[in-house]
């Protein structure tokens, strides 16, 4: 209610303030208060908008249907939503009390010169200048192309005095993840390599050798997260001259036969930002290395990778040994209508099923290798047996100082593969089962 009555009596001063003026104004001078109204023109008759506020000078202009900022000498992509919001907003907040003032109250009004005015050109030229807010500070002094004086709220100054990063549209792509249909990738340390979606998620449909691998579908949609919501930065991106192309992603939406597509450029330095080409932006953008890092995605890495293809849900009894060097420590686990139990204490061992889950989960993480590796040791044994003792599948857990921290190998009984992969399921059984003596 306070703030509603100090608007009012705002508005109320200003007025009076403004008629005065206007009296004073036609007493000495023979023109007539101008009717002119405020913006009202279609934005698709504007092609240029020049902004200056606290931030700085910059303009955006229309190109083929489309907005572009320039500013420091560069050239931008701008939110196509972000400027229509502008002028809608411009049109759903019009200014009150609009009227002629004598040339003295420009100066008080700080209208002279205002920090902040924008320019619409097109069909007309419309112009806005905005100069102090009022003693209530509820409502600002601005001053219209015609040269009259109005009153406007708070909203439109702080949709005017906008830094030049909330026009640019720094998105890698403009399309919502539910409407890709395809992906392409190119590169010398990516491969070659495609996705298509389908009606069960992605497929491999490039090259012919991938299309019988599955598609991990969690890593495909990691991988398209990263992409949607992947920002660049082209405020900063210099020339391209001698850049080499390190790899590119094309990216096809629905109804779209051109790709958005996006070359990224070997660094020159080991440290700093990448450099890359967005066919959706003018000029070069800037990634920066975790980003690119994320983005620089194998075939091999999109692949299920299982290690074996057991149901491992009709497990019904469990041997697992710990190996510390010479010393051996077993137990069996056996599934009955209360849970999994230790067969010599008959203990009751909560979460069997999810170990037996995370197992059923486990997939290898780089390409398996044939030969022992000479610094590998024997940590755990897996055995699983469905009914009537039927092996389901037989594991060797093995730790190894030259794999990368939380990297560990398994193998197969009746397999000379080795697969790394991760050794937090290794860890967990070490530490929670009661291993016996």
């Amino acid at each position: 209610m306070k703030r509603t009555l100090l608007v009012a009596i705002a508005l109320l001063l200003l007025s009076a303030g403004v008629v005065a003026g206007v009296q004073e104004y036609q007493r000495t001078n023979s023109s007539r208060v101008s009717n002119a109204s405020w913006f009202t023109q279609p934005s698709e008759v504007v092609e240029k908008i020049d902004l200056i506020n606290n931030s700085g000078h910059f303009s955006f202009i229309r190109e083929k249907g489309r907005w572009f900022v320039l500013f420091n000498g560069k050239k931008c992509l701008a939110r196509q939503d972000v400027i229509e919001n502008l002028f809608t907003k411009l049109r759903e907040m019009p200014p009150q009390n609009c009227a002629e003032v004598e040339p003295k109250k420009i100066l008080e009004y700080r209208l002279d010169n205002p920090k902040i005015r924008i320019t619409l050109s097109g069909e007309e030229l419309w112009h806005l200048g905005v100069g102090r807010a009022a003693v209530s500070g509820e409502v600002f002094y601005a001053r219209k192309g015609n040269g009259q004086v109005c009153m406007i709220t708070p909203e439109v100054v702080t949709l005017l005095d906008q830094p030049v990063a909330t026009f640019i549209d720094s998105r890698l792509i403009a399309v919502p993840s539910s409407q890709i249909t395809k992906i392409r990738m190119q590169g010398e340390s990516t491969g070659t390599w495609e996705i298509d979606r389908s009606d069960d998620g992605f497929i491999f449909s490039y090259p012919e050798a991938l299309v019988k691998h599955a598609v991990n579908q969690n890593s495909a949609e990691l991988f398209i997260h990263t992409l949607v919501n992947g920002g660049a930065s082209c405020e900063s991106a210099g020339a391209l001259l001698g850049a080499v192309a390190d790899f590119s992603i094309s990216v096809w939406q629905e109804g779209d036969s051109d790709p958005t597509t996006i070359v990224i450029f070997k660094r020159d330095v080991e440290k700093g930002v990448y450099k890359a080409k967005d066919s959706r932006q003018p000029d070069p953008v800037e990634l920066s290395p975790e980003l690119v890092a994320q983005l620089k995605v194998t075939a091999f890495a999109l692949q299920e990778k299982p290690i074996f293809d057991v149901n491992v849900g009709e497990a019904v009894k469990q041997k697992l040994s710990r190996i510390d060097g010479k010393q051996v420590r077993n137990i069996t686990i056996t599934k009955t209508t209360e849970g999994w139990v230790d067969d010599l204490t008959n203990q009751e061992l909560t979460g069997m099923d999810l170990f037996i889950w995370r197992l059923g989960e486990m997939q290898y993480q780089s390409l398996p290798v044939r030969n022992r590796p000479e610094s590998a040791l024997l940590s755990l044994s897996w055995n699983i047996y469905a009914a009537e003792g039927l092996p389901l599948v037989e594991l060797y857990f093995y730790t190894d100082p030259e794999l990368p921290e939380g990297v560990c190998w398994v193998r197969l009984q009746r397999e000379s593969v080795w697969y790394p992969v991760s050794s937090q399921l290794l860890r967990d059984l070490r530490a929670r089962l009661p291993f016996n003596q």
